[in-house]
């Protein structure tokens, strides 16, 4: 990756900027038609953005370094907290791996020994949280070999379904919700797997972006998966079959995280990219695949 003082932002023309300056942005998370949730790793806060451009505002502190957000059910908001161990936080909020869950003004953290530092989650459709949990942060490898969990929230049960993955981070559900896609990010390959007798198993389809590796992933209702190019600064985009048809640059040196699909209809793409602390919107080729709280 470039360094800082080389980094140049350059967005495309039909992109808007929803924020800046707020932070190491990441996991993106719908609200509602008009807002998304953003998570600051480096100030321990989840960020509630307007998606017409007005004033962003700090919706909660998590502490440490939260990494991914998903929504649950009754406006139940989850955090995959890595603890700090990412980057130095502002947040002088302490927190430790865990699974945070914030509702109705109130946080609580759930842990276990087993967390390494959990990455990215969805809510999914088996009524609990599905998350990433990288044994470290080395984007370009050899990477510790982390695990793919789940929690769930009424009996407060961590399950592995999947171990040995070479920093596991973005994951989705496609439209057949036993298909789960798993971004590989210092392996530099997006898979796609099966959950057979309580265990994830590769079914053999593969993305590997042109450039950079996969970080946040996202699906539109075409099939197509977009994945945040990490050090490649970049969305790069697969269609069902596994190929590369776009690739979508940012700039040099900005480190592109996440993205997911937002608005009404689920038309716009919002991506958050590292650099300046930015949030940025695009229009969407095609709308996005709902995650499995809002099917």
């Amino acid at each position: 990756m470039s360094s800082t003082t080389e980094a140049h932002l350059a967005l495309p023309k039909s992109a808007t900027v929803l924020a800046s300056g707020i932070g190491f942005t990441e996991g993106p998370m719908v609200l509602d038609d008009r807002h998304v949730l953003v998570a600051s790793v480096s100030r321990g806060t989840a960020v509630r953005l307007p998606l017409d451009g007005s004033s962003p505002r700090v919706e909660f502190e998590a502490g440490g370094g939260p990494n991914g957000l998903a929504l649950g059910p009754d406006g139940l908001v989850l955090v995959t907290q890595n603890g700090g161990s990412a980057m130095p936080s502002r947040s002088t909020m302490r927190a430790v791996p865990s699974i945070q869950t914030h509702q109705y003004g109130v946080l609580s953290a759930f842990a276990t020994p087993e967390l390494n530092y959990p990455s990215d989650c969805v809510w999914g459709p088996d009524g609990t949280l599905w998350f990433t949990d990288p044994a470290d942060h080395n984007i370009v490898g050899p990477a510790a070999p982390g695990a793919v969990r789940t929690f769930d929230l009424r009996s407060r049960e961590f399950r592995t379904l999947g171990d040995g993955y070479q920093f596991p981070n973005g994951i989705a559900f496609g439209e057949d919700p036993s298909s789960v896609y798993l971004a590989e990010t210092a392996a530099g390959v997006v898979t796609r797997h099966r959950l057979v007798d309580g265990r994830l198993e590769r079914d053999g389809w593969t993305a590997t972006p042109s450039h950079g590796r996969p970080d946040g992933i996202a699906l539109d209702s075409k099939g197509w998966l977009w994945v945040a190019g990490a050090t490649g600064d970049d969305l790069t985009v697969f269609d069902s079959s596994g190929r590369q048809i776009e690739r979508i640059v940012f700039g040099r040196g900005v480190l592109v995280t996440s993205v997911c699909f937002a608005g009404p209809n689920l038309s716009t793409l919002v991506v958050t990219i590292a650099k300046g602390g930015t949030v940025v919107a695009l229009p969407a080729p095609h709308p996005g695949l709902p995650v499995p709280i809002w099917r």
